[in-house]
């Protein structure tokens, strides 16, 4: 609503104040809210793409003999949604702060997180600043030492502030860094795809560095997995095993979109539930 406030400022500070300082019991608004959203999330609950498992040969470098490999790739969703379950499992949920970079990978931590506690997810919004979330991790970590601080990052928003490395190094500063890499801007490649006719520009990262490698040059532990088969373990000891000093966990992951989306100039309830090509307002997006 919008109100017509006809006062003298000193006036109408004075009685900001006084309603500011005389506390009234606040009914629960968002109860009704909350009900009603849990019932959303069990009628629409949010897809995690899958794929099947591959199997393949290759030598075996111990014994020179060929041997059989199954691996199943990940999406993003995915190893999000495994993070959070063994954290829940584990009753340390509550004990976290989460922060994020600008992409896919901020949309599904959003989605898929189990939120338990004010202030714990740590994102620049409206902003869509890429490569925020180590710095905020470094931040978050500094200012509450007892919590387990953990960036949710892609390869696109790490790349732009990953020097910021040198500063977890020197400071032993013990944060947990899951970087998603898919190797692209998903995001930025979806809407390129959806609303500007698949005219891609700048969205592949064809010479992403070795993330472990980048982690051993400043001494950071680090841990790598690119199949389904070891994710649980590999990222079990990245969640628990060294609560005492910093973590980078490189993730490979395959280019999923972010679901549900609104189309620009679309209405809420008019979203895009499915990866499918169809008819858009192709000068409704922005430039």
């Amino acid at each position: 609503n919008t109100f017509f406030v006809h006062s003298t400022g000193k006036k109408f500070m004075q009685e900001v104040t006084h309603r500011f300082t005389v506390r009234q019991p606040r009914p629960n608004v968002t109860a009704d809210w909350i009900a009603s959203m849990k019932a959303k999330q069990e009628e629409f609950p949010v897809k995690i793409p899958q794929y099947p498992p591959k199997t393949y040969t290759k030598t075996n470098p111990e014994t020179g003999e060929d041997m059989t490999v199954t691996k199943t790739k990940m999406s993003t969703q995915f190893v999000v949604n495994m993070m959070n379950e063994l954290l829940c499992e584990n009753n340390t949920i509550d004990d976290c702060i989460f922060t994020t970079g600008v992409g896919i990978h901020q949309m599904v931590a959003a989605q898929l997180i189990t939120w338990t506690r004010p202030r714990q997810m740590l994102s620049s919004g409206s902003l869509g600043t890429m490569g925020v979330s180590l710095g905020y991790a470094i931040g978050a970590k500094l200012a509450n030492g007892q919590k387990i601080v953990i960036s949710v990052d892609g390869d696109g928003s790490f790349n732009m502030t990953f020097t910021e490395l040198k500063t977890v190094a020197e400071e032993k500063i013990p944060v947990k860094l899951l970087i998603l890499n898919n190797d692209s801007q998903m995001m930025v490649e979806y809407w390129q795809r959806l609303f500007h006719d698949g005219r891609y520009l700048a969205v592949h990262n064809s010479q992403n560095p070795d993330y472990c490698k980048l982690a051993d040059a400043f001494g950071i532990k680090n841990l790598y997995c690119d199949c389904t088969e070891d994710l649980k373990e590999t990222m079990q000891k990245f969640l628990f095993d060294d609560p005492d000093e910093p973590v980078l966990f490189h993730v490979r992951v395959e280019r999923t979109p972010c679901l549900p989306l609104v189309a620009p100039g679309k209405a809420l309830d008019n979203m895009i539930l499915e990866d499918e090509d169809f008819e858009v307002d192709l000068s409704a997006a922005p430039s």
